[in-house]
């Protein structure tokens, strides 16, 4: 007889239960598994919000998104700057500089002269996306329901002791006539429940960006009312202007390849003679945000997020800020700061001209206090993400832990740019970038601080429209152009032909 125990101690018999296990399930575990990752999540959340943004754009997109993503390399000059561009020419890659250059005399020449376009805004879009998520939420909501009610009210009380019905109006659903109400054993999707306990504090987000926190709501919010106070109504004083002051800076050295070009990653960076890296790879669009700062001789500058340290890095090679400050409130991102500008300046720990230019601190960016001011700041706030959270489940916004704080970014945002405008001195610019194709997170942001700025602290700022200067990067980059371009900024548009970004960026010149 064959007892159990000789078949135990089979090895391929527990390979044969595990086999058996795993196929008892109607889906395949592996499948199932990266339905419940981060970044399973995160695509499906882009794919529902994106394509009611953007349309029929949005597939390409996702495509790319989806791929590797392309880089520049900015040459060191604290290195072996000939050199390293002599290598970069013989890998095939062009100078940023003189690809713009080619482009401009192009517009000139074959352009007409057109007046500058009516901003567009994604306004209708994003309401059409509230409509339909609302629906859903009422749906889930009133599970048993045959009929649901036509939109959800809620009373909140403002801190003045007054309260408001903030209404959310919604297409009528298929086959409702009537209002009917949630019986006692109706169970909610708690997948789509904002937690109140988030913070919220101006006013201003209450009507043009998502809420994180409702006050009054002791219990719940439904995610379609977080995405329903994105508007862009202008009931403050706001100046859109064309920006004339752009211009590459001339010691600043970018290659890359054209858009369509069968271009390869660049090889690793090498050591210098001096000991420092030969070139840093990035994305282009992080390079433009610090090109629209429009550095000039002499500037005091601002990284107000500093961390991991590239752009303040792009800021240094242009060799015209006197004073560079680098603030991220991570220990750890700001050791990696540390470590970046020690690989790419040379004598970087131990010389005293680096101690006075360079200079870096840990505070919170919505506290940071400075009596001198600066000629320039760059805000390159906290966000989704977009590339990596489709790409890597390892620290994804995305995360089920992790939601609270994705919920908050909009406000931590406004109150990052907002303090921002206050330390920048009159005349001086902001930068305000994000890595995210979110009109929430880029336009709304934008819009809610300009507005608490100016009521808050009396701060009044400009929009710089870089329309026409950015056109000169069109045989490099895909920018998001017709009617799904921002109203404020640029936006830096994923594609197959030229996969940078997203990015998004907008300059903003304080005039009192």
């Amino acid at each position: 007889m064959f007892h159990i125990s000789n078949i135990c101690k089979n090895s391929s018999f527990s390979s044969y239960i595990v086999i058996q296990v795993r196929n008892k399930t109607k889906t395949h575990w592996a499948k199932l598994k990266r339905k419940t990752s981060p970044k399973y999540k995160a695509l499906n959340h882009f794919d529902d919000f994106y394509a009611s943004v953007f349309g029929n754009k949005w597939e390409p997109m996702r495509e790319a998104m989806l791929r590797r993503s392309k880089y520049v390399a900015v040459v060191n000059n604290y290195g072996d700057a000939e050199e390293t561009v002599e290598f970069l020419t013989n890998k095939g890659a062009h100078c940023l500089r003189n690809l713009m250059s080619i482009q401009q005399e192009f517009h000139k020449e074959y352009t007409p002269e057109i007046s500058n376009p009516i901003p567009q805004n994604n306004t209708n879009k994003l309401q059409e996306y509230v409509d339909r998520v609302q629906s859903e939420d009422i749906s889930s909501i009133y599970p048993q329901a045959s009929d649901a009610p036509a939109r959800l009210n809620f009373t909140d009380k403002r801190s003045d002791g007054n309260e408001q019905t903030l209404q959310l109006n919604k297409s009528e659903m298929d086959g409702n006539q009537s209002q009917n109400y949630p019986t006692t054993d109706s169970q909610l999707d708690e997948s789509r429940i904002i937690d109140p306990a988030m913070g919220i504090s101006s006013e201003a987000l209450y009507q043009y960006i998502p809420a994180t926190k409702l006050k009054g709501m002791d219990e719940w919010v439904p995610e379609s009312l977080h995405y329903s106070f994105y508007s862009t109504d202008k009931d403050f004083p706001l100046v859109n202007e064309p920006e004339t002051e752009f211009k590459m800076p001339e010691h600043l050295k970018v290659y890359t390849y054209e858009m369509g070009s069968e271009y390869h990653k660049f090889p690793e960076p090498k050591r210098c003679q001096t000991g420092v890296f030969n070139y840093y790879p990035m994305d282009c669009g992080s390079v433009l945000a610090v090109l629209a700062l429009c550095l000039s001789p002499g500037d005091r500058v601002l990284d107000l997020c500093s961390a991991p340290g590239g752009k303040a890095l792009v800021a240094l090679q242009t060799l015209l800020p006197d004073i560079v400050v680098c603030n991220d409130t991570s220990l750890a991102r700001h050791n990696r700061m540390e470590r970046i500008f020690s690989d790419y300046l040379f004598d970087f720990k131990t010389s005293n001209r680096w101690r006075e230019r360079v200079l870096l601190r840990r505070i919170d960016g919505r506290i940071f206090t400075d009596d001198q001011g600066f000629d320039k700041v760059l805000v390159d706030v906290p966000c989704t993400t977009d590339r990596l959270s489709v790409n890597e489940d390892e620290n994804n916004v995305f995360r089920p832990d992790r939601i609270k704080e994705r919920l908050r970014l909009p406000e931590l945002q406004s109150q990052l740019l907002t303090n921002a405008l206050r330390l920048v001195r009159p005349g001086g610019a902001v930068v305000y970038s994000t890595c995210s194709l979110s009109p929430v997170q880029n336009d709304g942001v934008v819009h809610a601080s300009l507005k608490r700025a100016f009521e808050d602290h009396g701060v009044l700022a400009a929009v710089r429209d870089l329309t026409r200067p950015m056109s000169a990067l069109s045989s490099t980059l895909s920018l998001a152009s017709g009617d799904i371009a921002p109203r404020y900024g640029q936006l830096v548009l994923p594609s197959v032909a030229a996969n940078f970004g997203p990015s998004y960026f907008a300059r903003l010149v304080r005039l009192k």
